[in-house]
């Protein structure tokens, strides 16, 4: 019993399914509810001649006026923004309310067959049937409130026409009735595991895509990216460069620095204490790293630089950033730097041309130990 509440409840509903439920019902209950407003009018007007007012067009416009109240909040529900308790309020809602209308409809219907002939009576049996049909086609997405129709309709509609005094043929119409109806729910429930199977393969499908987009970024972040300090690698560095030589009315300073003493640590140290100096060293350059400066490793102790900004000023912070001594297995290491420009389009207007005059200009600068920014014609 604990467990039938549960489900009627949709306590144990996933939020993806119950989702996909309340989307499916966005597009059914509007039209279920137009189905009601007008089957209920023509068994007013059925009954209209031979019932009291308040019985034929009162409780219908008492039916009409609840259906009326909810196709405008079907239209209009975005199932994409509201939260998963929303979803599930909203669900829960149809439920009851599918079982408060159901007990309203056949208890109007058992109460006007109380008047008329052998034909009135014929019509509220088929108003019942029809009405309890296409509600359950309407409701198959969301089985808790079929359920809940067939239970509180069913046992009335059988039990009325078992103990009334009308002709059996009636008995035999809601039992056949009942009959199709309980076939119904066993294609209902198979249609709806077979709708709750589809979500969840999706779901599926979903998070493996979600799962592969992420590898391709991780795995083109890596391809990117050098591994021992962090800093954008050789490969990025040249694509980039050729980025901002397309770019219109483009205006920049490629830079080349290269590390000066850094082979007679790596010698006198070792290999690690080399790797832990660039690492080091990496990382604090890539804290100047922003969208005007890019900072990349092209390889052993050679670092590339593309700058919008004033390149004076920042080779200052980078030359102070670089020399700044290293705590490596207890003794303070630091290293000198020896830096070359190349302009664009000023100095060069290829990317071949730009590498070309930062390296003259590196190893002229390396050699005098004198750090000037070369400006040239551009060829």
């Amino acid at each position: 019993m604990h467990r039938l509440f549960n489900w009627l409840i949709l306590a144990d509903v996933e939020s993806s399914v119950a989702r996909a439920q309340l989307r499916e019902l966005r597009n059914h209950l509007p039209l279920l509810y137009s189905l009601l407003i007008a089957n209920a009018s023509l068994l007013t007007w059925t009954y209209s001649d031979i019932t009291p007012f308040w019985m034929s067009w009162g409780t219908f416009a008492c039916a009409s006026a609840v259906c009326l109240s909810r196709i405008p909040f079907w239209l209009r529900l975005r199932t994409s923004k509201i939260s998963d308790q929303d979803v599930l309020r909203h669900l829960r809602r149809a439920v009851l309310l599918s079982g408060v209308l159901a007990l309203l409809f056949i208890g109007w219907a058992m109460l006007l067959d109380g008047y008329g002939s052998a034909l009135e009576h014929s019509y509220s049996a088929i108003f019942i049937a029809t009405t309890v049909i296409c509600s359950l086609f309407c409701l198959m997405h969301l089985p808790q409130a079929a359920t809940m129709i067939v239970v509180l309709v069913a046992p009335v509609y059988v039990g009325y026409y078992a103990f009334a005094e009308v002709d059996l043929v009636f008995l035999g119409i809601a039992l056949n009735v009942v009959l199709v109806v309980l076939v119904m729910m066993k294609v209902l429930f198979r249609a709806f595991h077979t709708f709750t199977t589809m979500i969840r393969s999706q779901n599926e499908i979903i998070a493996r895509h979600l799962e592969v987009e992420k590898l391709n970024i991780e795995n083109e972040r890596l391809a990117n990216t050098d591994a021992l300090t962090e800093l954008t690698n050789r490969r990025y560095f040249f694509v980039e460069l050729q980025k901002w030589i397309d770019q219109k009315d483009a205006e920049f300073t490629l830079a080349l620095l290269d590390l000066d003493k850094f082979k007679p640590i790596n010698d006198r140290y070792g290999h690690p204490a080399g790797d832990q100096l660039l690492a080091t060293i990496g990382g604090r350059l890539k804290k100047l790293c922003n969208k005007d400066i890019l900072i990349s490793r092209l390889g052993g102790d050679e670092f590339g630089v593309l700058i919008r900004l004033d390149p004076d000023q920042f080779m200052g912070h980078a030359h102070d950033t670089i020399t700044a001594p290293v705590e490596i297995f207890g003794k303070s290491l630091s290293v000198g730097c020896s830096i070359g420009f190349a302009r664009f389009p000023t100095s060069a207007r290829t990317a071949d041309e730009l590498l070309h005059q930062a390296d003259a200009d590196l190893y002229a600068n390396k050699r005098s130990k004198v750090q000037t920014l070369g400006i040239r014609t551009a060829i």
